[in-house]
């Protein structure tokens, strides 16, 4: 019997299988799986630097922008609308820094010292007058404080009919002045500037100025100045004298020589009247200083320039037949009241400016006249002065026009119609006052 073969067993290749346990499935879902898990364990710190780095830098990012905000940018940005920002003379850094502040222009006064102390600029600020705005930031404004002032001036303006009380209050407003009362004193003391003005010197040589409210009153000639910032009381006053002189010198040098022509009885003759090869012109009478205490009256009364030399005219004529000016504006002068309406007590009242108790010209100018001023009050009107016209009051206060007349009864009829409209007026004032 054959012997049964003994089957060998076969040689199995068995893979080697991975079977995960605890440790190596959390270990591979830490790292990533199959066979980039090498890869990742190198990618992975530098992410992780990456993103803490993004983090810090957002962090540090916020906090710049915060400090930013709370410290050195611009208190309104987009806002390019001019500040005015003036530095006294002697200011501290502290100060200038508060003053900074106070007007809008910095979001923290002490950071303006600290960087001012920082940078050592402290000696490089000067005093002056500087255009700023509230879109600049803190280091801009700095800049511009250490480049110094673009001018160590200001721009004042003087408008004529103002008067010395006007001015001072005006300077005072603008910082000129700390105060009116030294300026205001300085305009009656015109001893000390004679020797800057010589149509003051000569309203000194030719009469006592004494009895005048204001001595300098008339003499402060309106214009457009640039002042230093530090300038003095008598030194702005100095500046409107020497203007003055000015104005007097182009009125009275320059222009066409003028003359009233009568007949025998006295009559002033008309244009037409006169013979043709005769020149008809007028002539005042009038010296300088009388002749810029006409042109107050005439800056006063019209309230138009082309009303200016029909109003000479009126004065002229009336001054020449010895008639009272009766100007309700040299009235209200002394009294300070600025109404239409003057009362009768106002207009009984006696001093040497109430032309209606008085007659001739008031003891001194009223207000400050403009050139145009001078020049009608040297130059009247000739038609009115030939056709004699004697009055003129208000119309509509709205239209701001002159009525002009030859008879008191035309005069007296225009008052009656009007009057109304001026009560209204003054009415309106008082109210809005």
């Amino acid at each position: 019997m054959a012997k049964k073969m003994r089957r060998l067993p076969s040689r199995r290749y068995k893979s080697k299988v991975t079977r995960y346990t605890a440790k190596t499935l959390r270990r591979d879902r830490e790292y990533g799986f199959f066979w980039y898990s090498g890869l990742w364990r190198v990618i992975r710190p530098v992410l992780v630097f990456l993103c803490a780095l993004i983090i810090l830098a957002g962090l540090v990012f916020t906090g710049v922008n915060k400090v930013n905000e709370m410290f050195f940018m611009a208190v309104e940005p987009g806002n390019t609308d001019r500040v005015d920002f003036t530095i006294s003379s002697g200011s501290s850094v502290t100060t200038i820094g508060q003053n900074l502040y106070d007007a809008g222009l910095i979001r923290n006064r002490g950071i303006f010292r600290y960087i001012i102390q920082f940078k050592g600029l402290t000696s490089k600020i000067q005093y002056g007058y500087y255009p700023l705005s509230r879109d600049m930031d803190v280091n801009q404004i700095i800049d511009v404080l250490c480049k110094g002032s673009a001018t160590n001036e200001r721009t004042i303006t003087i408008i004529p009919g103002w008067t010395v009380e006007d001015i001072a209050a005006y300077l005072k407003n603008q910082g000129a002045l700390t105060d009116t009362v030294a300026f205001l004193a300085l305009c009656n003391d015109m001893e000390r500037f004679q020797d800057v003005s010589y149509s003051l010197q000569y309203a000194l040589e030719i009469g006592n100025l004494k009895e005048r409210t204001y001595q300098l009153e008339g003499y402060l000639a309106p214009d457009t100045y640039r002042v230093y910032l530090n300038a003095t009381p008598e030194s702005i006053i100095q500046t409107l004298l020497e203007q003055n002189d000015v104005v007097m010198d182009s009125v009275f040098n320059i222009g066409p020589e003028v003359e009233i022509i009568r007949d025998e009885t006295g009559q002033i003759i008309s244009g037409e009247e006169a013979e043709e090869d005769q020149e008809v012109r007028f002539v005042t009478t009038l010296n300088q200083d009388e002749t810029l205490i006409l042109a107050s009256i005439i800056e006063k009364e019209a309230g138009r320039r082309s009303d200016y030399a029909k109003v000479s005219a009126v004065l002229h004529n009336r001054l020449e037949r010895n008639m009272a000016l009766e100007s309700d504006a040299t009235v209200a002068y002394p009294l300070g009241v600025s109404r239409m309406i003057l009362t009768a007590d106002e207009l009984a009242t006696v001093n040497g400016y109430n032309t209606y108790t008085k007659t001739g010209l008031p003891v001194g100018p009223i207000c400050n006249p403009s050139k145009a001023a001078i020049q009608a009050a040297l130059y009247p009107d000739t038609e009115y002065i030939y056709d004699g016209y004697l009055y003129f009051c208000a119309g509509d206060p709205a239209q701001n026009e002159l009525l002009f007349s030859k008879t008191r009864e035309e005069h007296r009829a225009y008052v009656r119609q009007y009057r109304p409209l001026w009560e209204a007026f003054d009415r309106a004032q008082n109210q809005s006052g």
